[in-house]
């Protein structure tokens, strides 16, 4: 019974599989430097002003101070004392912009880089990767989602992530009940394949195909050879001793598991950065997740040799505002915001683009949306003008226009 619900569950989730309908080619000349992509999502928006962009006029930094890092000329908040010691792996992109100001919307854009639209649902970049670079060798989803969805938008379900709720319990229902015997359960697996085939003949239809090849990609996942790259447990303990005990350090443990077993794009996500009123009440506890869960998993990577093949991602769907409003708070900001690269080649120990000392706009180097994710796609050697098409007919590109900037990397 709990294989069965396993299966329903994950094909109504439109899990994220490996092993159906590879695309032929990802459209692209140039070679990946990027074999995965580790992309961290800060829900809320990010206070850039205390966080990562601190050159600004002193008034704009509210009750933050300013610490030095270990690469000469970039500071840091405060609140980062242990990424102030990893600042020679990261980029830092001080002049992100959005035209989304809101959270529903902000975040789908900066997902999908595409406006919300009532008439169609777009795919988050992680299901474009996933269709773009999954192959029938693959053994685990090419699009994983620690904490929270991630959406296959138009495309079919099996394109989706596969959701990992809680990072210490791996999947649940993954295994064969004890009660049923290999060969009893090869004889219904040929039963409903029978079936499968009569239906197809009769009511083929892509949504159809869809649900079985969901089914039968659930099948070959419970199978896998690396399956046990979920239980974190098995990890080497010097490892594991990076990491405190904090949900988001385990989800970045597993996400650094994730890489190394050939996952091509994890996500994971850490919420909570809506800080209208008490910010510096409240934000110091999650700064302190962030800090110490991304410092460890850049640790990680390089003490495994994968930091030079994974490229790791912070991005947020906004800024805050550089002025404390009355309730000692910080609201939205879209004009001017800080998101993160490490790994992969990019020119880390820099700053790249700056805002006005007013905090208010970004001022060089404008990096929009939709020019983040080409970047993040051509990093993985996927074409960001690739297109799909949706069910209306109507054609889309993965990076909605948007343009690669390979200055970011060296």
């Amino acid at each position: 019974m709990k294989r069965r619900e396993f299966i329903y569950n994950v094909g109504m989730a439109g899990m994220s599989l490996p092993f159906l309908n590879p695309a032929a080619s990802v459209g692209s000349s140039n070679l990946p430097k990027a074999k995965s992509v580790i992309y961290i999502f800060l829900s809320g928006g990010l206070s850039q002003y205390d966080s990562f962009n601190v050159e600004v006029d002193k008034n704009v930094l509210g009750k933050s101070t300013i610490i030095n890092s270990n690469v000469a000329g970039i500071r840091v908040s405060n609140y980062y004392p242990s990424l102030a010691k990893q600042m020679d792996k990261i980029l830092v992109l001080n002049s992100m912009k959005t035209n989304q100001g809101a959270h529903p919307a902000g975040i789908y854009k900066m997902l999908t880089g595409y406006n919300p639209r009532s008439t169609v649902t777009h795919p988050e970049l992680g299901a474009w990767v996933n269709k773009c670079l999954t192959s029938e060798q693959d053994s685990l989803p090419n699009f994983i989602s620690i904490g929270s969805r991630g959406g296959a938008g138009f495309f079919p379900g099996q394109w989706a992530a596969l959701p990992v709720k809680d990072p210490n319990k791996g999947i649940d229902f993954i295994r064969r009940s004890d009660s049923i015997g290999n060969d009893t359960f090869a004889e219904r697996l040929d039963i409903l394949s029978s079936l499968n085939r009569d239906f197809e003949t009769d009511y083929s239809t892509k949504e159809t195909r869809s649900y079985i090849n969901t089914y039968a990609g659930s099948l070959k996942f419970m199978n896998s050879k690396d399956i046990d790259a979920f239980e974190l447990k098995k990890e080497h303990p010097k490892i594991v001793g990076l990491y405190d005990k904090n949900s988001f350090s385990r989800s970045c443990l597993l996400a650094g598991r994730l890489v190394e077993r050939g996952v091509r794009f994890v996500k994971v996500e850490l919420g909570g950065w809506d800080y209208h009123d008490g910010i510096y009440d409240k934000m110091p506890a999650n700064a302190n997740k962030l800090d110490k869960g991304l410092s460890s998993l850049l640790t990680h990577l390089s003490q495994k040799g994968l930091l030079e093949s994974t490229l790791v991602v912070v991005s947020t769907e906004f800024g805050r505002k550089p002025d404390v409003n009355p309730n000692k708070g910080r609201d939205h900001h879209p004009n001017g915001f800080t998101c993160l690269m490490a790994g992969a080649g990019v020119k880390a120990g820099q700053v790249y683009g700056t805002t006005t000392t007013d905090g208010k706009e970004a001022a060089e180097d404008i990096l929009e949306v939709n020019d983040f994710n080409a970047t993040i796609a051509w990093r993985l050697g996927i074409e960001p003008g690739i297109e799909e098409k949706s069910p209306s007919g109507r054609p889309f590109d993965l990076a909605n226009k948007g343009e690669a900037r390979q200055e970011l990397f060296g």
